[in-house]
């Protein structure tokens, strides 16, 4: 996924957010049941849906863990085969590696046998 669209989904993201907090305060506010007609209340419940959809977000291998991964590999004779997967993902070498791609070369380098 491009970074443009990470960016552009996080600004949705945000807008839904923002708006859920209005209804909220408005709710907090009236100390009343707001409720929602029509075309909104279909909107609410389709944005409950996308975000029940999301899957956590697995955590990211820091630069000292892939390092350690690398570093054992290279030691096991896999030199050449790391630093095509680096070069693969547009870095000379591993501190100019964009941290966005950790996961993948991780689990790439993890695969060498």
């Amino acid at each position: 996924m491009s970074k443009i669209k990470l960016a552009l989904d996080v600004v949705n993201d945000l807008k839904a957010l923002a708006e859920s907090i209005e209804i909220l305060v408005q709710a907090m506010e009236s100390e009343n049941e707001i409720t929602i007609e029509g075309s909104e209340e279909k909107e609410v419940k389709d944005r409950l849906v996308e975000t029940a959809d999301i899957q956590p977000e697995e955590k990211q291998p820091t630069l000292e863990e892939l390092r350690a991964v690398l570093a054992d590999k290279n030691r096991e004779g896999h030199r050449e085969a790391v630093k095509d997967i680096i070069l693969k993902y547009g870095a000379n070498k591993l501190t100019t590696l964009d941290p966005v791609h950790f996961a993948q070369v991780l689990k790439e380098v993890g695969e060498l046998k």
